[in-house]
């Protein structure tokens, strides 16, 4: 008997996630392909959405998740690049192609972005619908809760190919969480020397296995002093800031002529002495979503399991959600992964 019912993640209302019953997505364009979800993770967008106030917005009454690995269930019409049963990971973003930035091939810039998971039913349901051009082929020798990883990890691909990091250098990381962790792993692929700065002790241990060579307490320590006195007094040749609030201590503990990258996204303003920029001829770069980089995710992914596998602390099925979001407030978890397989 056909199923037409499932339980989703909702963003119910203001602060709220519910996990309720509903319908299970059909087809509706030509190019769409209807994936049944082995696993989703959690990001902190999501928590973002689920802030009171909000730090992010989102449609109200959407299934959240636009970390999805998955396999096609069923195809549309004009679909040729996929059929069923081929197990793939999803880019979320979907740009419009006509606008003025789109035409400029920028399209991670696009005005009208929509994005899975966020304005469109996602992935924390065992059934999503996404378009086949979202859909890009995995391994199934990845497991799920590995998998899951592409879309943050295409990011972070972005921000290391901007942080242009070379062998034999020094890169600081500011912050230990799960996208912190994909930047030290890159960068220590890369052949840097990384340092992590990070209060929690869960997550600066993680950042030790994902191949830091210190971590940092700010708290403790004070990281322009630690960080000079691991470098030899020149500062790192590459920053990035994985907070989105850290840009103060960026300008401090890089070194003259260095690389800053900010990533995170927060809603903090920062003040800093753009003279610190100029007379030191620093390179400041914002990393945002990236283009083209899914593949070398994806491979990077198909070549390293076992040095992403540290990453995901906790696989919960949708009923435990609510409760580990809680624990990744108090950031005390890597990534979260819900898996249905």
């Amino acid at each position: 008997m056909a199923v037409d019912r499932m339980r989703g993640a909702v963003f119910a209302d203001v602060g709220k996630l519910a996990v309720m019953e509903r319908d299970v997505p059909a087809l509706e364009r030509q190019n769409d392909v209807i994936l049944n979800v082995q696993a989703c993770g959690i990001c902190g967008t999501d928590l973002h959405i689920l802030a009171d106030p909000p730090g992010q917005p989102a449609t109200k009454g959407v299934v959240l998740g636009h970390e999805i690995v998955g396999v096609v269930a069923k195809i549309g019409e004009d679909v040729v690049s996929l059929r069923s049963g081929d197990r793939v990971v999803v880019a979320p973003n979907i740009s419009c192609g006509q606008c003025v930035w789109c035409q400029r091939g920028l399209r991670n810039h696009c005005e009208n972005f929509t994005t899975i998971g966020i304005y469109r039913d996602g992935g924390l349901a065992p059934y999503v619908r996404v378009p086949a051009e979202s859909c890009f082929p995995i391994s199934s020798d990845v497991p799920s809760h590995i998998a899951a990883l592409a879309e943050p990890l295409s990011t972070v691909v972005n921000g290391v190919r901007l942080a242009q990091p070379f062998p034999g250098q020094s890169a600081v990381v500011i912050g230990a969480g799960p996208a912190g962790l994909m930047y030290t792993a890159l960068l220590r692929f890369a052949g840097t020397e990384v340092i992590v700065l990070e209060p929690s002790k869960e997550r600066a241990a993680l950042a030790t296995e994902m191949g830091a060579s210190y971590t940092i307490d700010p708290t403790q320590q004070d990281p322009v002093d630690t960080v000079r006195d691991l470098t030899g007094g020149l500062g790192a040749d590459v920053v990035i800031d994985a907070v989105g609030s850290q840009l103060q201590v960026a300008v401090r503990v890089v070194r003259k002529a260095g690389r800053i990258v900010l990533f995170g996204l927060g809603p903090t303003r920062t003040d800093f002495a753009q003279e610190d920029v100029t007379r030191n001829e620093l390179t400041l770069v914002g990393a945002f979503i990236g283009q083209a980089v899914f593949p070398d995710a994806i491979r990077l992914l198909e070549q390293h399991v076992e040095d992403f596998a540290p990453l995901v602390t906790h696989r919960v099925g949708l009923e435990e959600l609510p409760k580990v979001m809680d624990e990744m407030r108090a950031g005390r978890t890597g990534k979260v992964e819900v898996v249905f397989d």
